[in-house]
């Protein structure tokens, strides 16, 4: 049995966060897991209780001002110091630069897991500190093919390895015929989600008075998305549904499902929506949904940003019942390529080489 460290911001409701708690659970049933969070929000997502959970007791960083950053150091090196683990997961670009060194100068190996669109991690202040330390790594774990291909010149000295989400896939779901004539989108409302082009599209679509658009999640620009909706006229058509813990039966309830994000990393909800047997159509960004969709196969690809071409596609879907059940039975079966069983075994598989030398790591330069 190992012992397994996951450094993590916090368990809020968010993508991150769920894989976090898939990935602890995962390790958990063979190994010891220790869940260090950097943050004192109660956690949105159930543990097990075998794994234990480090906060830190000291005010938000927002409260404290510069006591915060000393004070999480503390936090950072007691939690180590404590867990004695064999290896150290790193869940967030934000955190990495302390993280790494820390884990790093108390002698720790550690895997750091890149979850964001990899264009964060070339720009601002990511693309100069990671590049830097992302080296002290074992391994830099990201989502896609593609986001390798765009990094590796910035991060040329790290040692990259891809490694998808894990998606859970119904055995049975209603036909598309069955479902409720709703257009469904989930995410974060705001920054590069880009909810605000769905909504103008689904303003334009003739057929809209037949159909619903829901929006699951919550964030910044709510409050403008909803004046936006009524502006267009269309707000008696669309629900914002907040938090919800029941996706997964929305999914199997919803026809079509809109994903209009500009960036991501890996896109969970949509692969979750292909799971899931819904209609999908997505903007090409980087990365993720072109991994995910073959055009016109399994789901439909619109060149990223281009708002025209997505209002003519998913007019297109939404007037097409038999063009909805191609795409969405073909999902299905593209889909089981990602499915949670073989993605933790390719989890399993990477841990394993990381841990080829056991017991804490040795002072004397990386492997990159």
């Amino acid at each position: 049995m190992n012992k397994f460290c996951l450094v993590a911001v916090s368990l809020r409701a968010g993508g991150t966060e769920r894989i976090v708690t898939r990935i602890a659970h995962h390790l958990s049933e063979d190994h010891a897991v220790t869940l260090i969070l950097l943050s004192e929000s109660e956690p949105f997502y159930a543990l097990r209780p075998e794994i234990r959970v480090m906060r830190p007791a000291m005010a938000p960083r927002s409260q404290a001002g510069w006591r915060w950053y000393p004070g999480i150091l503390d936090h950072l090196r007691r939690g180590l110091r404590e867990a004695r683990p064999d290896l150290v997961l790193c869940f967030g670009e934000p955190i990495a630069p302390v993280v790494l060194p820390v884990a790093r100068i108390a002698g720790y190996r550690t895997v750091v897991f890149n979850r964001a669109s990899p264009m964060a991690s070339l720009r601002g202040v990511r693309g100069l500190l990671n590049p830097l330390t992302y080296p002290l790594a074992d391994r830099v774990v990201v989502q896609t093919a593609r986001a390798i291909a765009l990094m590796r010149r910035r991060y040329r000295f790290s040692n990259f390895a891809v490694l998808p989400n894990p998606i859970d896939i119904p055995l049975l779901v209603p036909p598309v015929s069955k479902r409720a004539r709703r257009i469904l989108s989930v995410g974060t409302l705001g920054g590069s989600k880009n909810q605000q082009a769905l909504i103008r599209a689904f303003a334009n679509i003739e057929e809209r008075r037949e159909w619903r658009l829901d929006l699951v999640g919550d964030g910044p620009e709510r409050t403008n998305l909803e004046l936006l909706a009524d502006e267009l006229g269309i707000r008696s058509s669309v629900t914002f549904q907040g938090q919800r813990s029941d996706v997964d039966a929305l999914l199997q309830d919803s026809r079509i499902f809109a994903f209009s994000s500009l960036t991501e990393g890996f896109p969970n909800a949509l692969a979750e929506a292909l799971a899931a047997g819904c209609a999908c159509i997505s903007y090409d960004c980087p990365t993720g949904p072109s991994e995910l969709i073959e055009d016109g196969v399994n789901g439909l690809l619109v060149a990223n940003g281009e708002q025209i071409a997505f209002e003519t596609a998913l007019k297109r879907l939404v007037s097409d019942q038999g063009f909805q059940s191609h795409l969405a039975q073909n999902a299905r079966e593209r889909i089981r390529r990602f499915a949670a069983e073989a993605v933790f075994t390719q989890l399993d598989h990477l841990l394993e080489g990381a841990l080829v030398r056991s017991g804490p790591r040795e002072r004397c330069g990386c492997d990159s």
